[in-house]
């Protein structure tokens, strides 16, 4: 397009934004409050992927540009932003269906009087423009819409059911290590009982044997001096008997 088409389509997004925002919705979007920045409310996005086939009358393709929002923006105001920036890209030379929704937006809202005055005022720059080329590219431009929010739509599937198989092989791992982990526990729980029964039967084990070894003690002892005792008796007699 040229410079001044582009100037053109530049426009246009701007006109077309006063029939979303109020002068003071704008001065808000700028300048949300605090309670707005950190609650900001939810609004219903209605679902324009079921809306009813367009027949295509041209084969330009849709822009790569997400409609879909990344930004955790939920606010329907915001996605039709998105939406009239895609419009824009689609825009195509010369006057048609989007000059003439701009130029009646541009006059405050888009009825039957401010399309007619668009329409009537801009036939007199183009005099190609005609009611059937106002329907053919209106048409046009809401297919080529619903193709780009369709491919968009296909690939946040992608998105979710991948996520889905995360979540769930990420629950099956963690449901995985829970048991293992639950059952080492279940294992040590039984062997530390067992250890316990342990420690409190360790001095009956070791009793019988203390007080067998005890007892060889006293017996050797007692033996070993009954022989000295006898050695020493047998030296005292040798002592006295023999010369």
């Amino acid at each position: 397009m040229t410079d001044q088409g582009n100037n053109k389509s530049y426009s246009i997004l701007d006109s077309l934004k006063k029939l979303i925002f109020t002068d003071q919705e704008e001065t808000q979007l700028k300048n949300p409050s605090p309670d707005i920045q950190k609650n900001p409310p939810a609004k219903e996005i209605k679902d324009y992927s079921t809306a009813p086939e367009i027949k295509t009358v041209s084969n330009q393709q849709p822009p790569a540009i997400p409609i879909t929002a990344n930004d955790g923006s939920t606010d329907i105001k915001q996605m039709k932003l998105k939406v009239l920036g895609i419009l824009e890209r689609l825009n195509e030379q010369g006057l048609d269906f989007f000059e003439v929704w701009n130029a009646a937006a541009a006059m405050g809202k888009v009825d039957e009087t401010t399309l007619k005055a668009a329409y009537t005022s801009l036939k007199f720059v183009d005099n190609t423009l005609t009611k059937d080329k106002l329907k053919t590219t209106g048409t046009n431009y809401a297919n080529k819409l619903k193709e780009t929010i369709a491919k968009e739509t296909q690939q946040k599937e992608s998105e979710k059911h991948k996520a889905e198989q995360d979540r769930e092989f990420e629950k099956t791992t963690l449901n995985n290590e829970i048991k293992t982990l639950t059952d080492s526990i279940a294992k040590l729980q039984d062997d530390l009982k067992k250890k316990q029964i342990t420690l409190a039967q360790i001095n009956d084990k070791y009793e019988p044997k203390l007080k067998e070894i005890e007892q060889k003690i006293s017996i050797g002892n007692a033996a070993v001096n009954e022989v000295v005792n006898d050695i020493q008796t047998t030296l005292a007699i040798i002592e006295r008997s023999i010369s």
